[in-house]
């Protein structure tokens, strides 16, 4: 008879297969979310080439159905490969801050826990609730009914007016909190938000990531667990526990918090860079980069025939109307077909200015859409 494992790689590799027989390309929406990833990718690790990012866009949509797939599955998280400390996934030493990320099949988290018999508080962003909260609590009844289990288990939405406190009263009341450190669509920096945020290194750029976990640590005294999620080659999952963060009661908090988040990105880099196509942060991180300032071209003489700066501009069709995105700023520019088409086939032009004009081409020029 076939082992629990077996049968679960079995219903992984028929995901695979159905997945194969998509068109991704004829999805709608396709090019602009993957140009959208590919600069999101090339920002933060540029050294990836670009000739890759098509196939790890490709690779992350596959990810995103195992992970749906594990949500349903039961058995899933009995499967699951714990590195690290295995005593940190429990109640021992009272309650934890469990900081995860969307990597590998990251819902796993909760499931093993919830299973272990720890009481968890979820914290996840208003549109995840809604989409995705119902399918986590019936999966939380499942294995509830199924193991005969007592412990808690409730989701806080970030976006509530007393979601603070409500977490500070879970801690206070021995829960564990469980938070995805690398923020959502909806949980992104909003005008007015600024003191909720703190910049942190990812790579290439720093990003903007929410204090709150922080805070709530360092009021509290609960230690921050990283536990990192992926899954190896074989189908495999794993969750990593990492060294906690303890904070230090008498400690300045503003301190304290932004030395915890740093260290809870620089826990996630070393994965982040091993299994890039398993992040689905790469679908939104661009809402959470610290900005740019925009770069002005100087040009003391225009080049005599400029070429089309594809290393910053890309072109992509959004509802059929041509789309000239900026890779760096993440800004867009509805262009003519006319435009278009001249970017498209700039070397066959012998003069782009004559063509569009002395107005035009100097701005096509100060954007460093030419150069």
């Amino acid at each position: 008879m076939p082992s629990a494992r077996s049968l679960y790689k079995q219903e992984l590799n028929r995901c695979r297969d159905h997945f194969n027989q998509i068109n991704l390309q004829k999805e709608q929406g396709y090019l602009m979310k993957y140009t959208t990833f590919s600069a999101n990718v090339e920002n933060i690790i540029p050294t990836i080439p670009r000739s890759q990012h098509e196939a790890m866009f490709q690779e992350l949509l596959l990810q995103r159905m195992f992970t749906t797939f594990d949500q349903q599955c039961l058995t899933a998280g009995d499967l699951v490969k714990i590195r690290g400390s295995e005593d940190l996934l429990t109640n021992e030493d009272g309650p934890k801050i469990y900081c995860t990320y969307h990597l590998g099949s990251y819902r796993l988290l909760t499931s093993v826990l919830f299973r272990r018999g720890v009481d968890c508080v979820l914290l996840v962003g208003n549109n995840m609730n809604r989409s995705q909260g119902d399918d986590m609590i019936e999966h939380i009844d499942a294995l509830r009914k199924k193991h005969g289990l007592t412990n808690v288990f409730r989701v806080v939405e970030t976006g509530h007016q007393s979601a603070g406190l409500t977490v500070l009263r879970e801690l206070k009341a021995g829960r564990s909190l469980i938070a995805y450190v690398d923020g959502s669509p909806e949980t992104a920096p909003q005008p007015g938000e600024e003191d909720k945020f703190l910049p942190v290194p990812l790579g290439n750029r720093r990003v903007l990531t929410r204090k709150g976990v922080g805070y709530l640590s360092h009021a509290t005294g609960t230690p921050i667990v990283p536990v990192v999620s992926y899954r190896q080659a074989d189908l495999t999952n794993v969750l990593h526990c990492l060294d906690p963060i303890r904070p230090i009661r008498q400690s300045d908090r503003d301190m304290y918090c932004q030395e915890a988040m740093i260290q809870l990105y620089q826990a996630f880099w070393p994965y982040l860079k091993r299994y890039p196509a398993q992040w689905e942060g790469w679908t939104y991180i661009h809402s959470f980069l610290e900005p740019e300032k925009p770069k002005q071209g100087q040009f003391a003489h225009w080049p005599a025939r400029p070429t089309f700066n594809t290393d910053r501009y890309s072109i992509c069709d959004l509802e059929q109307t041509p789309i000239l995105f900026d890779r760096r700023l993440y800004q867009t520019y509805e262009i003519t077909e006319d435009l278009r088409d001249l970017l498209l086939n700039i070397n066959s032009v012998d003069s782009v200015e004559g063509l569009v004009g002395k107005e035009m081409f100097g701005e096509l020029m100060e954007m460093e859409v030419l150069h």
